[in-house]
């Protein structure tokens, strides 16, 4: 019984790493220079955003930049590079996109009224979390090292017997 469950253990720690992607929002706002973190309606039709609904002018824009890398926020300096180098401009209104962003516009529509922030409440509030500055402590270590203790201790057992 025991080897089972540290079989099971063992196994855990590798199918902990699977997870939900970090938020792009923040990624784009730190790239593109906006006084805000966009909402996902930037390059999605609804909220969350998923591949699903990435059907938003300028996120198709984006996507189809080949620069976004999943999983990795700060691919949004890439993307803002190509757009910048490439000249982009999503809704032809004579703007380009990043200098739109950078103003808080949104590059979708033409309408230079049309913010891409939303609505914001309180001192530095935030619609979407900033990309994380660090690195973050990794759980699948502490589940190997007890899949491992859970391993020994099995076989300690197995060879008293």
């Amino acid at each position: 019984m025991r080897g089972k469950i540290a079989g099971w253990l063992l196994v855990m720690s590798f199918t902990l790493r699977a997870g939900a992607e970090e938020p792009f929002p923040g990624g784009m706002q730190e790239a593109a220079g906006i006084p805000c973190t966009p909402t996902c309606l930037l390059c999605h039709t609804a909220i969350p955003g998923t591949r699903a609904n990435l059907q938003q002018p300028f996120g198709l824009t984006v996507f189809r930049s080949g620069k976004v890398k999943p999983g990795k926020p700060e691919s949004m300096h890439d993307v803002v590079a190509y757009l910048r180098d490439m000249k982009i401009d999503t809704d032809s209104d004579g703007k380009l996109d990043v200098d739109e962003l950078a103003v808080g516009s949104d590059p979708n529509f033409a309408d230079p009224n049309k913010e891409v922030c939303g609505p914001q409440y309180g001192c530095g509030a935030h619609l979407a979390p900033v990309p994380p500055r660090g690195p973050k402590p990794v759980l699948w270590w502490l589940v190997a090292a007890l899949s491992l203790a859970s391993l020994v201790v099995a076989r300690r057992s197995r060879s008293t017997e």
